[in-house]
């Protein structure tokens, strides 16, 4: 059963900032989410840590439907600069950590900073979350050396000696980036190196890249201002060594950071968000949509029709909520909000002309 603040709202907390549909998340499905539910003229807003999400982690996509080629950052500008042509508002450097259902149905929502939020509906789309390496000194340096976007950050540390702590593909995407970048780039690896072959051969041969394969992050150092420093060890032998690096990039796959909602929704083993094909979760009022929810395959445009799908049944809960007998299943109506270019026009003349 959801639980309820009860009358937590008069105890001398700040009037929360009120919404018709507040969306979690500024990645693919909830930029796609705005842009739906702007288009049908609700108010809604999006709160998210930043833009994006893990589309910043896509140097290029080559398979979103009608564009050949895009970096992940472009194409969420894009979707953001569309959804905000319609109304749709965003708040940035929010961090939710709190939402409960209030008895009267709406939701009450605060961040990390205090800021307090409420909304009839809300749209859960804040993705996941990349892994951590648990060891000393990783807190103290986020952001003072320590990284979890070598595409993001990794431009900063050029001339620089950095490690990369990861796995797989992705860790092997960092090492790449980063030896055209650093004059000694250590990879440190908790298995054997893995993944695409092309990759794998890539970082052997590069003779600015240290491989320590089987090895495991102890701790970060510092002084006190920025990294100076990472302790790993052999995971086989014990022995320890110090890696004089300034910089840190932590590649090691991503999680469902769904603790602060598990009391209003279904988790699988995963920790992602179970749904209906609706987008819905077992509130009433609560939906979910993208890679934080257990759909198969992490996609940007399955995230996309998720954050669709789950907006259009947003809308229809919201018009039901409010006694109103209208129910939309698309999204076909034209605004006048956005006009057609020239180009585009003359180009269907000169078609049909042919």
């Amino acid at each position: 059963m959801a639980q309820s603040t009860g009358g937590r709202e008069g105890s001398g907390s700040p009037e929360p900032e009120r919404h018709d549909i507040i969306v979690i998340g500024a990645g693919m499905a909830g930029l796609t989410a705005a842009l739906y539910l702007a288009r049908q003229g609700v108010d809604v807003l999006v709160v998210s840590k930043d833009l994006g999400g893990q589309l910043l982690q896509a140097t290029v996509i080559e398979n979103y439907p009608g564009i050949e080629a895009i970096k992940g950052v472009d194409l969420a500008m894009k979707v953001e600069k569309q959804a905000r042509t319609f109304g749709a508002k965003f708040r940035y450097g929010e961090l939710i950590t709190r939402i409960e259902r209030l008895e009267d149905g709406s939701f009450l929502l605060e961040s990390a900073r205090g800021s307090r939020y409420q909304a009839e509906a809300v749209i859960l789309a804040f993705g996941k979350t990349p892994k951590r390496m648990n060891v000393p000194g990783e807190d103290e340096y986020d952001g003072r050396g320590v990284s979890y976007c070598t595409i993001c950050d990794g431009p900063l540390y050029r001339g620089k000696n950095t490690a990369v702590v990861g796995i797989g593909d992705q860790g092997l995407e960092a090492v790449a980036l980063l030896a055209g970048l650093c004059p000694r780039v250590y990879y440190v690896t908790p298995t054997k190196l893995f993944g695409d072959p092309d990759l794998v051969a890539r970082v052997r041969s590069a003779e600015n890249v240290t491989i320590l394969e089987k090895h495991e992050p102890v701790r970060v150092l510092g002084d006190g201002r920025r990294v100076t420093g990472l302790v790993v060890r052999d995971k086989e032998t014990g022995e320890e060594k110090t890696l004089e690096v300034e910089g840190v990039f932590v590649e090691l796959g991503y999680e469902a950071k769904t603790e602060f909602v598990k009391h209003l929704v279904d988790l699988n083993e995963n920790g992602e968000i179970v749904t209906d094909c609706m987008g819905a979760t077992r509130t009433p009022g609560l939906f979910a949509a993208g890679d934080v929810t257990h759909i198969p395959f992490k996609q940007a445009v399955i995230s996309a029709g998720d954050g669709a799908k789950a907006a259009l049944a947003a809308f229809n809960y919201l018009q039901k909520r409010r006694g109103r007998n209208v129910e939309i299943k698309g999204d076909w109506k034209k605004t006048g909000r956005v006009k057609p270019k020239v180009q585009l026009r003359v180009g269907l003349k000169k078609r049909k002309e042919q």
